[in-house]
């Protein structure tokens, strides 16, 4: 079975890139998916700008697809 979940990538000062997993909700397709990102960006964003602050340059968020069950 395929499903998506959002992974945010975080860019920081020096060029260190990490990648989060938001495993709280699962979705059936990436128009969903992406449909969530856009309502709650704030929410999605806030931990780790709070986490962060100013070491934190950008971020992105993307729709990966998983194989398997559903988290």
């Amino acid at each position: 079975m395929i499903y998506f979940v959002i992974t945010i990538m975080l860019t920081f000062t020096g060029g260190e890139q990490f990648t989060r997993e938001f495993k709280l909700k699962t979705f059936n397709d990436t128009w969903s998916c992406w449909e969530f990102i856009t309502d709650n960006k704030v929410e999605l964003l806030a931990p780790h700008l709070i986490e962060y602050g100013d070491n934190m340059t950008s971020f992105e968020f993307y729709c990966d697809s998983r194989y398997g069950e559903v988290v």
